[in-house]
């Protein structure tokens, strides 16, 4: 059993990052492209609604779908009940979306915005019928299907946001890649997993899924609200050009942070799961997962955050250069993301989904304060409000867990110190490297070279590398 599971968990983790790295290089290589082709302004009226969407993803990535994962015996009326529920709930939506949005253009005064809101609210409909499939090859850690059919729908979509911005359809190009990526999952997740709904919808099962799974909806939709409300405020009191150069930002920040958060939560959660009844290498799991997310994730986002200027500049042109300091601060409190992925996952694996809401209504209200008091700073303030807020999302919860499971904030900080001084090396060679330099593509090369060098080196030094995981990756490359 736990031989299979240790398989299982290290060829999850294998397939999951090499669907990210390709998903999210090709999804990078469109981004360029979208970015050069399309404005400032394009890319705000969807950070307008960038609330709606992501809320979209919490009904895919949340909810009913953990549930099922974490349930030990699921039954096909449990995937019946959780695939009608999801789109009674979608429908319902949408259906309220669809009648408030002039209220919404009208919070903006942008009258374009209720069209936009109507057409792409249908992204809740579509990618409500996909969240049981992706349910069934979650839990029974079946990843390889999850990345194709990943990389298919971020090929398909992003070459019809690119010919869309093309021919100059401008704004209407992202709505077109929104939703042709989740409709071609509707399509492709039922002939991987050969799985159809069943007519019957349990009430008994529903309760029991819906307690787990309540509080996990509950505390992902507000953990949208407060990521997204600077978007909200900026679209309220600066302009469409502002949101354009923050949501950017976000984006682009969020691809480092987002493509590890994913592989640690797919794949960590339902490892853990395995454990949930053998408290000792339940938490041996946490440890070791915590450990190598600190060790991959910092150096990385770190060093992006240093070689910021020349990536925008390079990428994007001048005409974005304003993303820069914004793009530092949200590179900085994205790095937490991760990390905060791994202590979810502990507690959703037991089960503990009450105090995993209460640790978000205490940390989300403080995180809002930030922003707000942040307001009239300008909207670099707000970025670096953003990161204050991070912080204290990943700091509560890394206290009241750790002395909860008996891998107390400090035990943490102590396993960490070699990371944290090879953090600390590196940033300062990087960062007065590349003050003597001219020339961008300088900057990012050898920044690049040097600070990858220096960690890897300190690595080494240290001897930080999990061996088990590189023992599973060299096995894996072999084979």
């Amino acid at each position: 059993m736990e031989e299979s599971v240790k398989n299982k968990f290290f060829s999850g983790i294998i397939w999951t990052f090499a669907q990210n790295i390709v998903t999210k290089g090709l999804g990078f290589v469109f981004t360029v492209l979208l970015t050069r082709l399309l404005t400032p302004g394009d890319y705000g009226l969807i950070g307008m609604l960038s609330i709606f969407i992501a809320i979209s993803e919490v009904f895919i990535l949340c909810g009913l779908g953990d549930a099922l994962v974490q349930k030990k015996d699921c039954t096909d009326e449990d995937y019946s009940t959780a695939f009608y529920f999801n789109i009674a709930i979608a429908t319902t939506i949408y259906t309220i979306l669809f009648l408030i949005a002039p209220l919404i253009a009208k919070f903006y005064h942008e009258p374009l915005l209720v069209i936009l809101t109507r057409v792409l609210a249908l992204n809740f409909v579509f990618g409500a019928l996909n969240i049981v499939q992706q349910a069934k090859l979650t839990k029974t850690m079946n990843f390889k299907p999850l990345a194709i059919i990943s990389l298919v729908c971020i090929v398909f979509s992003g070459v019809i946001g690119v010919i869309f911005a093309y021919i100059g359809f401008g704004v209407w190009s992202l709505v077109a890649q929104t939703l042709s990526s989740t409709i071609l999952r509707v399509i492709l997740f039922p002939i991987f997993t050969k799985w159809h709904p069943n007519r019957r919808f349990n009430m008994a099962s529903f309760h029991q899924l819906w307690h787990y799974g309540s509080r996990l909806l509950v505390t992902g939709m507000t953990g949208v609200i407060i990521h997204n409300i600077s978007s909200i405020l900026i679209g309220r009191f600066y302009n469409k050009n502002q949101v354009g150069y923050f949501t950017r930002s976000q984006s682009l920040a969020a691809i480092p942070s987002e493509s590890l958060f994913y592989v640690l939560s797919s794949v960590t959660f339902p490892a853990l799961c395995k454990f949930q009844d053998d408290h000792e290498r339940w938490l041996s799991v946490y440890k070791r997962v915590l450990f190598n997310t600190v060790l991959i994730v910092c150096p990385i986002i770190i060093l992006l955050a240093l070689l910021s200027e020349p990536l925008i500049i390079i990428l994007f042109t001048d005409k974005w250069a304003a993303c820069i300091p914004l793009l530092q601060a949200l590179l900085v409190a994205r790095m937490f993301l991760p990390i905060g992925a791994t202590h979810t996952s502990l507690l959703r694996s037991a089960g503990n989904t009450t105090l995993y809401m209460k640790l978000y209504f205490i940390t989300g209200p403080m995180s809002l304060l930030a922003i707000l008091i942040s307001i009239p700073f300008g909207v670099v303030a707000m970025a670096w409000a953003t990161f204050i807020g991070a912080f204290i999302a990943y700091l509560v919860p890394a206290f009241v867990i750790g002395r909860k499971f008996g891998y107390t904030l400090c035990q943490q900080l102590w396993d960490w110190r070699k990371i944290i001084i090879s953090l600390l090396i590196m940033s300062i060679v990087v960062f007065f490297s590349i003050r003597m330099l001219q020339g961008m593509w300088l900057k990012l090369v050898i920044g690049g070279i040097v600070g990858s060098t220096v960690y890897l080196a300190c690595c080494r030094i240290f001897n930080l590398v999990d061996d088990d995981l590189k023992k599973t990756l060299l096995s894996t490359i072999k084979h």
